[in-house]
């Protein structure tokens, strides 16, 4: 299997926000939720994957490819909690629900871009396109999710 550099770093930016929010469940989160959103500036490099000439895909695939990122933040979004502990810092709430479903939707990207028989830039496109569709909403939803529990229980 060809790994180019592109798909290496989208790997590495997945384990990157993996890592990060598994490490958020056992130590305090800092400041005011910033860098629940900063994460999402890791997302930038793949921008080139939209703008590449070669790359073709239809209305259609573009469509679905939105569509399927918006179903898999649902359960992202619903599995992502924050709870301000005894020691008064934030933290992300423990939940192996999360981890098996963030693993489990890289599994399903994982698996799905061997059958897709498409060119590869094409559905290296059309795979970023679905990342950036639950990640962005995941992203944003646990940044407000972070503030409630910042702004109800400042003290």
């Amino acid at each position: 299997m060809n790994y180019s550099p592109i798909l290496i770093i989208i790997i590495l930016v997945a384990v990157l926000i993996f890592y990060r929010q598994i490490i958020s469940m056992f130590k305090p989160i800092k400041g005011k939720g910033i860098r629940i959103i900063a994460t999402l500036f890791l997302l930038t490099p793949g921008s080139t994957l939209i703008m590449n000439p070669n790359a073709e895909a239809t209305q259609t695939e573009i469509t679905i490819a939105l569509l399927i990122g918006l179903v898999f933040s649902v359960p992202l979004i619903l599995t992502t909690g924050y709870e301000r502990r005894a020691d008064g810092n934030i933290y992300v709430k423990k939940s192996l629900a999360f981890i098996i479903l963030f693993l489990l939707i890289f599994a399903i990207r994982w698996t799905l871009r061997g059958i897709i028989d498409m060119d590869s830039e094409s559905r290296m496109m059309l795979f970023f396109i679905t990342a950036c569709a639950y990640l962005i909403p995941w992203k944003v939803s646990s940044y407000y999710k972070f503030r409630k529990v910042y702004l109800a229980n400042r003290g």
